[in-house]
């Protein structure tokens, strides 16, 4: 019985909308996913709960134009670094550039989601199973930095992140041919220490940022 209400406890607390109380990932099945986010925060109240979200984990705002126009390359990344997958149906990126994420779009762990000014550049370039959906048709990120929120379903924000090409953000990402990459898990992805010019030409859209290499 403590273990179903604690389900019930995190289903209200996640906000998601599962077809059963304990599909606590709202995939349609009660699988290992549901008992390790249970179980990782067994005991706690929704006051002392983890955030279990994806973290924005790349930014190609100026490509450069040995790659192409902005048009054709500009992608934000967002990374699933949890063991477990999460239900991302009815997320959104707003301010900079918007986009929606359809429903029944399921992250698996350790995954990558890559939202393009032009989903046809990148098709065929990214990792197999890459979730891969556009910008809006109106939407596009400022060269010289602005910010990027991510949203959950019911409007709340996740994560934010606001680029720029100074204060402390590597400049190379302006049209040098580099990406803007996260640090990864441990950095506040917010702060601009938090973030490394990509090794790759291009970046490394869908895959582990190139500077976790090093």
């Amino acid at each position: 019985m403590k273990i179903l209400f604690t389900s019930l406890l995190l289903t209200s607390c996640f906000a998601l909308i599962a077809q059963c109380p304990t599909d606590i990932n709202g995939n349609g099945t009660i699988d290992e996913d549901d008992l390790l986010m249970i179980l990782a925060s067994y005991g706690l109240t929704c006051e002392g709960m983890p955030v279990y979200d994806p973290k924005i984990s790349e930014i190609h705002y100026n490509p450069s134009t040995e790659q192409g126009t902005d048009s054709e390359w500009e992608f934000v990344e967002i990374y699933n670094p949890h063991e477990f997958g999460l239900n991302l149906s009815g997320w959104k990126l707003g301010d900079a550039v918007n986009a929606t994420v359809p429903e029944g779009t399921y992250m698996e762990s350790n995954s990558y989601v890559i939202f393009a000014n032009d989903t046809a550049s990148y098709t065929g370039e990214l990792p197999p199973f890459t979730i891969l959906l556009p910008f809006s048709s109106s939407s596009s990120l400022h060269n010289s930095g602005e910010t990027i929120r991510l949203l959950r379903a019911d409007g709340s924000e996740s994560n934010q992140v606001t680029y720029s090409d100074y204060n402390g953000w590597p400049s190379e990402p302006d049209g040098g041919g580099s990406t803007l990459e996260w640090r990864g898990p441990g950095y506040i992805n917010s702060l601009p220490e938090s973030w490394v010019s990509s090794n790759a030409f291009g970046g490394s859209p869908g895959s582990a940022n190139s500077a976790w290499a090093d």
